[in-house]
């Protein structure tokens, strides 16, 4: 009897630790490079290559169109810059580059949102906050001038009451959208 009662111990103390939620762990995740190289690096190329017929065939009319390759190239920068986290999240809070730490209680509601473009995939998260984001944020992010002008991986939208809604482009980003979300949550409801 008291082998069969131990036993039935065991398995109440696994069912109440798999209803535990996993314990919150800080994240970062930047830009998939691999998808947005041969962008900025064809940009170049072009520009280059408009620039040199330019110069050796005599053509000045042509070198402002190497303008428009070279500003394509200079719009995706971020892309392919190393060591620069697009989304995070720690204790502090959610942390969106270009933007810093969004306060926790000031998040109301995040969601993974699909759209077809016809064959493409867009991931969006969702991120309604209870405020305005300049009130929601508890760290800015201060950015260098001449970043302001290149591409970023979000967009706000104002909703009623005053609150914001954050859309954060996840296809473009390293990591399974689900994965993100799942684990943006386990800091959300702790």
């Amino acid at each position: 009897m008291a082998v069969k009662a131990a036993a039935a111990d065991k398995p109440g103390k696994a069912t109440a630790k798999a209803d535990e939620k996993p314990a919150p762990k800080p994240f970062t995740v930047g830009f998939n490079r691999r998808t947005s190289e041969g962008l900025f690096y064809g940009c170049i190329g072009i520009g280059i290559v408009f620039a040199a017929v330019s110069v050796v065939g005599g053509l000045p009319l042509l070198a402002p169109a190497a303008i428009a390759p070279f500003a394509m190239a200079y719009w995706h920068f971020p892309m392919i810059e190393k060591g620069k986290p697009q989304l995070g999240a720690n204790e502090e809070g959610l942390y969106v580059e270009r933007i810093g730490f969004i306060d926790w209680s000031a998040i109301r509601m995040t969601d993974v949102h699909r759209t077809k473009v016809r064959n493409n995939e867009q991931v969006k998260l969702h991120v309604l906050l209870t405020r305005s984001l300049e009130d929601a944020v508890s760290q800015a992010q201060t950015c260098p001038f001449w970043k302001k002008f290149m591409m970023r991986n979000w967009k706000r939208t104002p909703r009623e009451h005053g609150r914001e809604l954050i859309a954060i482009n996840l296809h473009t980003l390293e990591a399974d959208p689900e994965e993100i979300l799942s684990r943006i949550r386990t800091f959300k409801f702790v």
